[in-house]
């Protein structure tokens, strides 16, 4: 009798060890681990091309206002290009900076939505049906949004080689030095 309710005592506590774990299969629980890694990496990502496309777009503005200001009469006609090219790359990093951000605060939402149902997951015994289609939707969107970065950071890239190309070539014209105007009114040493 003693050996019974032994018995019986061990199985019980088996159950309730086994009652604790979670119901995800090792091949989800690794499904799952990686999607948490993989989206806090693509946040960081995400981040640093934030901070690289606002530095590249307020270059760019920059660089193309101070060689505007260089335009005058006499290289009017040589700089039509490159006034023209500048118009369409500012317009062309305006509009992925405006798309990033909008993008970004979204993502952030996601990022939260994702979180609070990862946190669920971590401490709910869950089983693969419930964890499997919400885990792909989520992986699609990741993968999406991946996407988009890689198309981002390929339109950024041929616009600032354009730029720059097109920067180089009105330096040509207009030079690096400063206006004709400023050097004449300034007072020479005797």
């Amino acid at each position: 009798m003693k050996k019974e309710k032994l018995g019986i005592a061990v199985l019980l506590i088996a159950i309730a060890f086994a009652s604790c774990k979670s119901k995800m299969s090792e091949k989800m629980k690794e499904d799952f681990n990686q999607t948490k890694n993989d989206w806090s990496l693509f946040s960081s990502d995400l981040a640093s091309f934030g901070d690289t496309l606002k530095v590249k777009k307020d270059f760019l503005l920059a660089a193309n206002k101070k060689i505007t200001k260089k335009i005058n009469k006499a290289n009017q006609d040589k700089m039509a290009t490159f006034k023209t090219n500048s118009v369409t790359n500012e317009t062309t990093i305006n509009n992925m900076w405006n798309d990033f951000n909008g993008y970004q605060k979204s993502f952030a939402d996601s990022t939260t939505a994702f979180n609070t149902w990862a946190s669920k997951i971590d401490t709910l015994k869950t089983s693969d049906k419930e964890v499997k289609i919400p885990l792909e939707n989520y992986k699609t969107f990741l993968n999406n949004s991946k996407s988009k970065l890689q198309q981002w950071s390929a339109d950024m890239t041929n616009t600032m080689d354009a730029s720059k190309k097109d920067i180089d070539d009105a330096i040509k014209i207009v030079g690096t030095a400063a206006p004709k105007s400023v050097k004449s009114t300034s007072k020479r040493k005797k």
